[in-house]
């Protein structure tokens, strides 16, 4: 039996034991809010959101700046990955990516953070993710967005500043959580498929044809789940996702990932909620990339009365991979990462203004893994980390009514580190019902990855040579942020203005050493820089009578190497978007529209190469055809705007037909 072959089945056994592992266990849960309904003012608002706090709020009352895109607003844009439903968000920067499943996305800041590098948090369902994900690039290094397909995302909470007070390590810029679809109240069945075209733009040199590419490619996607609750106190969701794509590389490349996922709930008492996930991807790039990822969450929620809450769950998440292949100039990369997490979180709520919350945490994380470089040298790499972490936070809201302060700390202690401790601050004031000040202050800090302490040898990276540096120390962060949030009377119009900063200590980067190894550059990790990173965000909507909107989307950023006073890369100073939508309700038909611009960035450290400044449209246009079936049509860049690096191969206009069934 081939290797091809082996994987296929490893894969598909560990898929049906894992997702009979779920059905048959059943304790755990996650808690995953908000009613369907119209995507109106009042319908935003009254969302229930637990990320910024670990205790749910409306909206409207969270005291942590939260931004919410439900599904109905997922829907309306035209993202065939996560990273595509992020760009109209302030703050968040993925200009330089190309949305097509199989690409690599390695690009994506908030406020002027990588968030693959581990700047900002990304959680599924709550809990934390390891390695690029399918799609992701950078191998076990990057951490990618896109984890899961679109079509299994419910909503995406993205909570911003600093988050290691309740989060620990990674949460500088702030959390991305990402919440599957919830099992349903009633019978639910729905499917659907996509089929689409793209362009892909031929890799340049300083303005020459450097490797040209075969323009016209090929995407596809298909989905089908269903639901039900069989029995009062039991419900259950099972869904199955297909994408495949050609890669926007010199030549037609093709990705495939099949992707499951089995939510299972018990309630056996109004107090008592058990609830339990499975998830399972297979992605397969022709020729080079193989990665298997499984992620298993159990846990039960209690709540004895209404002052007490406590919820305890446990999670594991494995991810597979094997890149490249020997002669390859990254050489051949296989192994795998593991995650493993524990958790106990209490609460007291003592009255309606003052809720005090406590968490202790266990989370271990491994890698095994090995690199055949093209020299025939080996790295081989097998740690552990662990870290036992405690947090507390007081939620308090002072007579009056008007301000609500949440102080928070969490200390950690991490097997290579020691002792960490994190506090933060946020607070909240509201002038009027309709206008409400947010802000906060918090330290936070990120740990140097195993790739970064732990090579036993350097390893490539295309034209040079990088060793890992195990005196690495965790970098630090000091992040502030304050905004005003006001509504219109009628609730038909909101406007927001924030201002955030960051500052950024023992930056770790690769440094030039000054020597050769293997005839190439050396570079090596180290704590030398320093990185300030400040800016405005500005966003507004309208809800128009007859089923329009309009939304609004600004965000200057200041970005500063401290060390050499350039700009970081990938951080446009100016990025702005628009985005109109209309539904004519009576004839079953809806359009929407984006319309974004970035500013010049740098690609580089030294500032000297360059994206020009673009601007890329996206439009899409749909007929309800029956109650339960609609037919899309959806183009990105509509007009071929030349977006990305020109060093690197990009995707032009993109077309897709898509049709959606729901019974």
């Amino acid at each position: 039996m081939g290797k091809e072959a082996r994987g296929s089945m490893r894969f598909a056994v560990r898929c049906g034991a894992m997702l009979g592992g779920v059905a048959l266990a059943l304790p755990c849960g996650q808690a995953v809010a908000g009613e369907e309904g119209g995507d109106s003012a009042t319908h935003i608002l009254d969302q229930i959101v637990v990320t910024g706090t670990k205790t749910p709020h409306t909206l409207q009352d969270t005291p942590v700046e939260t931004l919410v895109l439900g599904r109905e607003e997922i829907d309306r844009t035209n993202a065939q990955n996560i990273e595509g439903i992020l760009k109209s968000i302030p703050g968040v920067s993925v200009s330089a990516h190309d949305d097509t499943f199989g690409t690599y996305t390695w690009n994506a800041k908030m406020r002027g953070l990588s968030i693959n590098d581990g700047y900002a948090l990304i959680l599924v369902d709550g809990q934390r993710v390891m390695g690029s994900g399918q799609s992701g690039g950078m191998g076990e290094y990057g951490i990618g967005l896109n984890q899961i397909p679109v079509e299994m995302v419910e909503r995406i909470e993205v909570v911003k500043g600093p988050g290691s007070a309740l989060y620990g390590s990674d949460a500088m810029a702030g959390v991305i959580n990402i919440i599957t679809r919830r099992t349903p109240k009633e019978p639910v069945v729905g499917a659907g498929a996509a089929y689409g075209w793209y362009t892909v733009r031929e890799r340049l040199k300083n303005g020459v044809v450097e490797e040209p590419a075969d323009k016209n490619r090929h995407q596809s996607q298909a989905y089908a789940y269903f639901g039900d609750r069989p029995l009062e106190k039991l419900g259950y969701l099972l869904q199955y996702n297909r994408e495949s794509a050609q890669d926007n590389g010199a030549s037609r490349i093709d990705s495939e990932r099949d992707s499951v996922l089995l939510k299972v709930d018990v309630d056996p008492t109004k107090q008592l909620r058990l609830f339990a996930k499975g998830e399972a991807s297979d992605y397969d790039k022709e020729a080079d990339r193989k990665e298997q990822s499984y992620r298993l969450s159990a846990g039960a929620d209690w709540q004895p009365g209404a002052a007490h809450f406590l919820s305890l769950k446990g999670y594991t998440y494995n991810w597979d991979f094997d890149h490249g292949y020997l002669d390859n100039t990254y050489g051949h990369k296989f192994g795998d990462i593991a995650y493993r997490q524990m958790e106990g979180q209490y609460t007291w709520t003592a009255n309606q203004t003052h809720a005090l919350t406590s968490g202790a945490e266990f989370q271990r994380q491994s890698i095994d893994f090995r690199i055949d470089n093209a020299d025939n040298s080996t790295i081989r790499v097998d740690r552990e980390i662990d870290i036992a972490s405690f947090y507390l936070q007081d939620e308090l809201t002072l007579p009056g009514g008007k301000m609500t302060l949440v102080p928070g700390v969490r200390y950690d202690d991490h097997s290579v580190f020691g002792e960490e401790v994190n506090p933060k601050l946020s607070a909240m004031y509201r002038f009027s019902a309709a206008t409400t000040l947010r802000a906060s202050v918090g330290r936070a800090f990120k740990s140097p990855t195993i790739r970064q302490l732990y090579y036993d040898a350097p390893y490539g990276h295309g034209s040079y040579y990088v060793q890992a540096n195990p005196d690495l120390k965790p970098e630090t962060a000091l992040g502030y942020s304050a905004g005003i949030e006001h509504w219109l009377p009628e609730k038909n119009a909101m406007l927001s203005v924030g201002y955030f900063r960051n500052e950024v200590k023992e930056l770790v980067t690769r440094e030039d050493t000054g020597t050769l190894y293997n005839g190439l550059p050396l570079q090596i990790y180290r704590n030398v820089e320093e990185a300030t990173t400040q800016g405005v965000e500005l966003m507004g909507r309208i809800w128009a009578m007859g089923g329009g909107s309009l939304a609004f989307a600004y965000t200057y950023t200041d970005s500063e190497n401290r060390e050499n006073g350039k700009a970081l890369p990938y951080t446009p100073v100016h990025q702005v978007s628009l985005t109109p939508a209309y539904d004519l309700a009576d004839y079953g038909v809806g359009m929407s529209a984006t319309i974004s611009q970035s500013s010049r960035q740098y690609t580089d450290t030294a500032n000297t190469a360059q994206i020009d400044t673009h601007t890329v449209v996206d439009a899409k246009i749909y007929k309800q055809l029956r109650k339960n079936a609609k037919l899309s049509l959806e183009a990105d860049n509509v007009f071929d705007s030349d977006k990305g690096d020109e060093g690197n191969f990009r995707t032009g206009r993109t077309l897709m037909l898509k049709f959606d069934l729901t019974l």
